[in-house]
């Protein structure tokens, strides 16, 4: 009797401790100064905390491609090293064409294919950076040049920062009519910038009409720069937003109705209240390295 006694004590006591481990509530956490991030509950790992400048590069970021015309720090880095691997090249910050054939050297090297271009998989394979922020400044390698008695050539720079070839095929024959401004060939990705400092009168990201991804670039007296069948717009710009001579604005693709041909920035320029007006002796006036084809 005495054993079932103690039994029956053991078995309340054991019931009682299990109701208040389960009926009693834990004691509130304190609440957060204002301003102050909630602490972590207990037990719990904290979250690693994102760096700022690496929470969505692709976002500010742009693959880094260089070919002639570049240059600055990016590009002097590039010289250095290829000089760290014996290849001779002049430390400039110039991607001129001695830069050019001293990366065909390289490539040859790595087993790559000889373009001349220094883009993210060789920069990579050297140790060097691949990506630049979509917004930066591409100054052309070499001085622009105007042709002397030209009128207002309405450009400062050409529009493209890389390799390209282009010839006067404004208003030839097109499936939707007489083509309005000039074509310039160049891989996908090759920057696109300002061709004069303006605003950014209207723009699509996504795919729409014959131009797919465009902008328009409006100067102060009016004078409108159409780039269109991008790839991508630069990220941060919307209509109304300030650019200068220069600025990265996006770079080549093929959308719109070139969805399916070579990619390419169909480029037009549009003096105010008027329709548009041939490009091409515009851009051989700005053009640094003079590579057109000059024929129709």
């Amino acid at each position: 009797m005495g054993v079932l006694v103690v039994l029956s004590a053991l078995v309340a006591g054991a019931s009682t401790a299990a109701a208040q481990s389960v009926e009693t509530p834990s004691a509130p956490a304190a609440s957060p100064a204002p301003g102050a991030a909630p602490a972590p509950a207990t037990g719990a790992p904290a979250p690693a905390a994102t760096p700022l400048a690496t929470a969505d590069p692709t976002r500010r970021m742009i693959p880094l491609v260089l070919r002639l015309g570049a240059k600055g720090q990016v590009v002097r880095d590039l010289q250095r090293e290829l000089v760290r691997r014996k290849i001779t090249v002049a430390v400039d910050g110039e991607f001129g064409p001695a830069t050019k054939r001293a990366v065909k050297r390289i490539q040859k090297r790595f087993r790559f294919k000889r373009t001349g271009v220094a883009d993210p998989r060789l920069l990579k394979k050297l140790g060097l950076r691949t990506r630049v922020a979509a917004g930066a400044r591409v100054t052309p390698a070499l001085s622009v040049r105007v042709t002397p008695g030209l009128a207002d050539t309405y450009l400062e720079v050409f529009p493209l920062s890389g390799d390209y070839t282009y010839s006067d095929d404004f208003g030839a024959r097109r499936h939707q009519g007489r083509h309005e401004g000039i074509d310039i060939m160049a891989d996908r990705g090759t920057p696109i910038v300002a061709v004069t400092s303006g605003t950014i009168a209207r723009l699509t990201r996504t795919e729409s009409g014959l131009g797919g991804i465009y902008v328009w670039l409006r100067r102060a007296d009016g004078t409108e720069y159409y780039y269109a069948h991008m790839n991508a717009i630069a990220d941060g710009l919307d209509a109304g937003s300030k650019v200068t001579t220069g600025q990265v604005i996006g770079t080549v693709g093929n959308s719109g109705d070139a969805r399916y041909g070579a990619t390419h920035l169909h480029f037009e320029i549009r003096l105010a209240g008027t329709s548009p007006t041939n490009p091409y002796s515009h851009l051989v006036a700005v053009d640094p390295t003079a590579r057109t084809q000059a024929r129709r």
